[in-house]
């Protein structure tokens, strides 16, 4: 059921002015990104169509139960109307937040950010990752701070990464939204209603790891390095490690992360999907929801990867997918979480994840909400005159100690820097 509420509504337990009849609405959403309604509506006789108005909020069904969305454009035409509405998370746009500046967990500064608003409204935020970091803000608008990824922004999620969860006027901000309920599908062909990209373009299947004086260990192999033409060869050089054995690991570890596949995006149609008969093997995509993980193969090709639910699109009155995206979440220091791939602040919010890439041993790193850091002396970053720190401005070298002069190897843009 679709109904619509008055505008200043903020409790929708009741049918609020009535249910509404639409002959189409659709749902989408992005990971960290847009959230909208679209509906059609006809003239119809009992003249349910009057009740639709701009600034109106309609409750509708999503994946995730019963949404309000607002609606910000009403077009009537000969047919009908159509509008065009945002989840009320976007009420936050008309706000501002005057002056954040803000250091502390990630609920303090989430309470930091709503303490800041020019006016009060009626939203709750919570989060339950963990690390510190800063954020700061000034006369811009509460969905900027919270999810700005410019490269100047010091936004929540460039401070900690994560991802939104929306519901109604509660916003919690999460490592991950989503689960691994154990969704696989395989794939070896092109489908009607299936549209896949491969992306080898960054692919490496033979490491060489350099250690420390330029101690070199042998070719390390990817399980799928005949899967191309020529091995794609990459260097690992990390000055830390002084043996064989770590050399080896180091490059076992950077393959394990899946720098050997390629990058992949899915895009299901479930209503093309339906006409072929393959269809049984996809239809296990519409249990997922949007940041669930689910485990794609390429028949083909004999890989097995991770990929990450990162769009889609819901039909409210037919309560179910029209269509989902699945996108390629390895994590990177370039990439985007909004492309569905970890961002490194996301990546270094998961401690376990990046000291199984890193191989790091505990006590010699750091994970907080300013990045990775790594020691070369000391027992950690309080006492270490030599160290690496990854983040938000790259990868930097301070012979100084922690709060010391810092030098730019690799900046932001992944470019080394001579």
């Amino acid at each position: 059921m679709v109904t619509i509420h008055e505008k200043y509504s903020t409790v929708f337990d009741t049918l609020g002015l009535g249910a509404l009849l639409p002959s189409l609405c659709v749902v989408k959403e992005e990971l960290n990104g847009m959230y909208e309604l679209e509906m059609e509506h006809p003239y119809d006789a009992d003249g349910k169509w009057k009740r639709i108005e701009k600034e109106g909020i309609i409750l509708a069904s999503t994946p995730r139960g019963r949404q309000p969305f607002r609606i910000y454009h009403v077009k009537p035409d000969m047919d009908g109307i159509r509008v065009n509405a945002r989840h009320i998370f976007y009420d936050l746009l008309n706000n501002l937040c005057i002056n954040v500046n803000v250091t502390g967990t990630t609920q303090t500064v989430l309470n930091a950010i709503k303490a800041g608003f020019a006016y009060s409204v009626p939203f709750a935020f919570s989060t339950d990752m963990p690390g510190t970091g800063t954020a700061k803000a000034s006369k811009q608008n509460p969905i900027a701070v919270l999810l700005n990824t410019d490269e100047d922004a010091t936004s929540f999620i460039k401070a900690f990464g994560g991802e939104i969860l929306r519901n109604g006027f509660n916003v919690s901000m999460k490592t991950s939204i989503g689960m691994d309920r154990g969704v696989a599908i395989r794939y070896g062909k092109n489908l009607i209603g299936l549209e896949i990209s491969e992306d080898i373009s960054s692919v490496a299947t033979r490491i060489l790891p350099i250690g420390k004086d330029g101690l070199q260990g042998g070719y390390v192999d990817s399980q799928y390095i005949n899967n191309y033409v020529y091995p794609k060869i990459y260097v690992l050089e990390d000055g830390q490690l002084t043996t064989q054995s770590e050399l080896q690991q180091a490059a076992l570890n950077l393959l394990s992360s899946g720098v050997d596949l390629p990058k992949v995006n899915i895009k299901a149609d479930f209503q093309e999907l339906s006409k072929t008969e393959e269809y049984k093997d996809y239809a296990i995509l519409e249990e997922v929801q949007l940041g669930d993980v689910v485990t794609v193969s390429n028949v083909n090709m004999g890989f097995h990867k991770k990929a990450k639910v990162i769009s889609y699109e819901w039909d409210c009155l037919l309560e179910r997918y029209n269509k989902v995206e699945l996108g390629d979440f390895v994590a990177d220091l370039t990439t985007s979480v909004t492309s569905g791939e970890k961002s490194f602040a996301t990546a270094v919010s998961a401690s376990t994840e990046v000291k199984q890439v890193f191989g790091l041993i505990s006590g010699k790193s750091t994970i907080n909400g300013n990045g990775l850091y790594i020691c070369v002396d000391g027992t950690g970053i309080s006492d270490a005159t030599k160290l690496f720190h990854f983040g938000n401005n790259g990868l930097r070298y301070s012979s100084t100690g922690v709060n010391g002069t810092y030098k730019t190897i690799i900046n932001a843009e992944g470019n080394l820097v001579t």
